[in-house]
């Protein structure tokens, strides 16, 4: 009879600990001409800011990377993994990164970065029109605290866009 209850428990522990390691599997990588038109300079500008308040502090992703990712079917399901969802979303920095079997190396040399600014504003000048991501990390207390965010973003015609997240 003891057996019965330490075998659930054992259960539960590793299920807990399974959202600390979740490793997602891309089924398909990026074909070299789904990208070709994010390498380009354009005439859009994306700009934006990230914050997070928690008590009466707030934070911002003041020294993080912001990220802006061209859309492809490889990066959707990327952030789907993440986020739950392709259009917008947080994911709390508790649950651990999802880790995944490999980075697509075109996914890795198309995406833009940008410094967050002490305020957690950040700027990606010359974008080409098309659907991009956007990405970036709100953390604290030694990084133990805060969330990564992301939007969809659809920028067209030489035109600035903002993003606040999340």
């Amino acid at each position: 009879m003891k057996s019965i209850p330490l075998a659930v428990a054992l259960i539960l522990a590793l299920a807990g600990c399974a959202q600390f390691q979740q490793q997602a599997a891309l089924s398909s990588g990026i074909a070299p001409g789904e990208v070709e038109w994010a390498r380009k300079s354009g005439r859009n500008t994306v700009s934006g800011n990230a914050t997070l308040k928690s008590g009466g502090t707030t934070h911002t992703c003041a020294g993080q990377s912001a990220n802006l990712i061209p859309d492809t079917a490889y990066a959707r399901a990327r952030m789907a993994a993440i986020f739950g969802n392709a259009s917008r979303g947080t994911r709390a920095v508790s649950l651990g990164p999802v880790k995944f079997e490999r980075d697509d190396p075109l996914y890795v040399s198309t995406l833009r970065s940008a410094r967050c600014d002490a305020s957690g504003s950040f700027s990606f000048p010359s974008v080409p029109d098309g659907v991009w991501y956007v990405t970036t990390s709100v953390k604290w207390q030694d990084g133990t605290q805060g969330s990564s965010m992301m939007q969809r973003v659809d920028v067209q015609g030489g035109r600035l866009t903002k993003v606040i997240l999340p």
